[in-house]
């Protein structure tokens, strides 16, 4: 084997954050080296959700298509449910991921992707595979053991874990995407805020339950019934591919963090149990118990060395936030290390990463939580043990004022689980104001949102630190319509204006032509422009006159905007360019 390798970039972690990283750095050029510990991608299903930001970033890496031959339709979110057996009486239902009759067409207004459930199990293949074909080796069975951050480069010692032989990969950066027991980032030595809350178990089964689904269609089935063991206390079916193989989750009545280890005679009774008729054949997959966790790193990077996905925030399942997020912050590290390998950012650029992700992790955090004590909460007015859970039924049975308030109760429980199945704001609006990587014209205001329910809503605008709203155009009538993030991304800045902003678009020629390293896209949106505004929506979005303009970085947010044409258009986006890349030489070009 050989003593060492060098490489630009090596990234320690295959999962959705280290697989994507790779694949977008691949796209741009930039050769990386992905080690993982794990024998191959992972082995069960894990992440599910796939939001339409996160769908938005494999549509760039150009997967999505892939993506969703392997996801089961949105028809199949449809619901949330709660019940006290499968085949039994069931407590309530809530509509889930964008299927709400009066939000669906929020949803759709809102990206040109849709919602998927998508098992991490399929996509990292994907990720994986793809990256391969852009120029990543990827290599499994090969752990991180230390490494040594010159100033210069990082010099990694892995050890292959079959023949345990060691070697070292010298890299200009490395990057942590290795997961919650992340040890990249023990090795920085930087401390993780917050807490571990509890644990809980799950099981990968096979076992047909379509003769309990064909009428509510759902992903997410949560079980309260009376006679649960405590270790068990709530359940849910989570489902990987309708109806017959499903995830099951199981929540203990307490909160100390004891751990039980049932056999798996006691997991197929309990399965029964839930289920509620045991007759149904069942075949465990395997099972496996994690952590329901509250934490964010305190910070995500230490001189050459960064950290992402969830080595960095850790949270529990609700909203289906952990993977999505993770995919996020490899789209936002993904340019900016490229830009910098080729010279054409400074390094300080890197530095944005904490600033404008570490925000985004902690909301997650903090919603995810929020949702976890929303459900803790429900299932407190169902009870977490016989003798409660039977007090609880009695109270909803009861035709007196009493029942009627515990009835009530019980609706407004479920009620509050709306901002975590319909929670497209949420999923939507990450933010990036102040960040050096954007720039605000001195008089250009900030807009107000304080109207918004910014869980539920998406807050569109084209403010630098914002992302670009996604609106239709067309070359032409006969031509098929595109989304305006279509026109973005690949890696590369984009110039959108209107109708007499050719200044602009001649500007982006003009700053492009003096360097091969740094390429901006224009184009113009209107009529008789480069592309029909179909539906009038950029007159309505731009945030600018007809001859203004808004430059979009390589990760669809928005880095600078004008509003107005300008006689002195090409000087001032290398302005704003120089101070975005923290490049002055870019102002100097000629």
């Amino acid at each position: 084997m050989e003593n060492s390798i060098d490489v630009p970039v090596l990234i320690v972690g295959a999962g959705p954050s280290g697989a994507t990283l790779a694949l977008l750095l691949g796209k741009l050029g930039i050769k990386t080296l992905v080690i993982s510990k794990h024998r191959n991608t992972a082995n069960t299903p894990r992440a599910h959700v796939f939001n339409q930001r996160a769908m938005e970033v494999l549509r760039d890496a150009g997967v999505e298509t892939m993506a969703k031959e392997l996801a089961c339709s949105s028809l199949n979110m449809q619901h949330t449910t709660w019940s006290n057996t499968l085949a039994g009486e069931e407590y309530g239902r809530m509509w889930s991921f964008g299927n709400k009759p009066s939000e669906k067409s929020i949803y759709e207004m809102a990206s040109p992707c849709a919602m998927s459930d998508l098992p991490q199990s399929l996509l990292e293949p994907v990720l994986v595979r793809e990256a391969r074909k852009v120029g990543a080796e990827v290599r499994f069975g090969t752990e991180f053991v230390r490494l040594e951050d010159s100033g210069a480069d990082v010099c990694t010692y892995v050890r292959d874990r079959q023949s345990k032989e060691e070697y070292t990969v010298r890299s200009k950066y490395l990057i942590g995407a290795d997961g919650a027991r992340s040890a990249v980032l023990s090795a920085l030595d930087i401390p993780v805020d917050g807490v571990q809350l509890n644990t809980a178990f799950n099981v990968h089964i096979e076992a047909d339950l379509s003769p309990y689904m064909i009428n509510r269609p759902a992903s997410l089935n949560w079980i309260l019934n009376t006679d649960a063991p405590g270790w068990s206390a709530v359940g849910n079916f989570r489902m990987v591919k309708p109806w017959t193989e499903w995830v099951v989750s199981m929540h203990p009545a307490r909160t100390d963090g004891e751990i039980f280890e049932p056999t798996i005679e006691q997991i197929q009774q309990r399965l029964h149990q839930m289920i509620g008729d045991s007759s149904v054949s069942i075949k465990v997959l395997s099972t496996f118990r994690w952590t329901i966790n509250d934490q964010v790193a305190r910070s995500w990077q230490k001189g050459r060395v960064m950290c992402i996905g969830d080595a960095v925030h850790r949270h529990p399942p609700i909203n289906g936030l952990g993977s999505n997020t993770c995919i996020s912050d490899a789209f936002n590290l993904a340019w900016k290390l490229a830009y910098v390998l080729r010279g054409t950012a400074g390094n300080e650029l890197l530095d944005t990463l904490q600033v404008e992700r570490k925000p985004v992790a902690e909301g997650v955090v903090r919603r995810a939580n929020e949702g976890m004590r929303v459900h803790r909460r429900l299932w407190a007015l169902l009870g977490l043990t016989p003798e409660s859970r039977a007090e609880a039924i009695a109270a909803l049975e009861d035709e007196e004022p009493a029942g009627e308030k515990a009835r009530e109760q019980l609706r407004q429980a479920f009620e509050a689980t709306d901002v975590e199945n319909q929670a497209l704001g949420m999923q939507m609006n990450q933010i990036y104001v102040g960040s050096k990587a954007t720039y605000a014209e001195p008089d250009d205001m900030r807009p107000c949102f304080g109207h918004l329910n910014m869980l539920k809503q998406v807050a569109e605008s084209t403010y630098p630190g914002y992302h670009l709203p996604h609106f239709w155009v067309a070359a032409s009538g006969q031509a098929p319509r595109q989304s305006s993030l279509d026109l973005c991304g690949q890696g590369n800045f984009t110039i959108l204006t209107g109708r007499g902003g050719a200044c602009w678009l001649r500007a982006a020629q003009e700053v492009s032509g003096t360097s091969d390293k740094l390429k901006i896209n224009g184009y113009s949106i209107g009529f008789r422009c480069d592309y029909i505004d179909c539906y009038n929506d950029w007159r309505r979005l731009s945030g600018t006159k007809e001859d203004g303009v808004v430059l979009v970085r390589p990760d669809h947010f928005v880095a600078w905007r004008y509003s107005t044409s300008s006689a002195d258009a090409t000087n001032m986006l290398r302005k704003a360019l120089s101070l975005i890349l923290v490049n002055p030489a870019i102002v100097s070009d000629t």
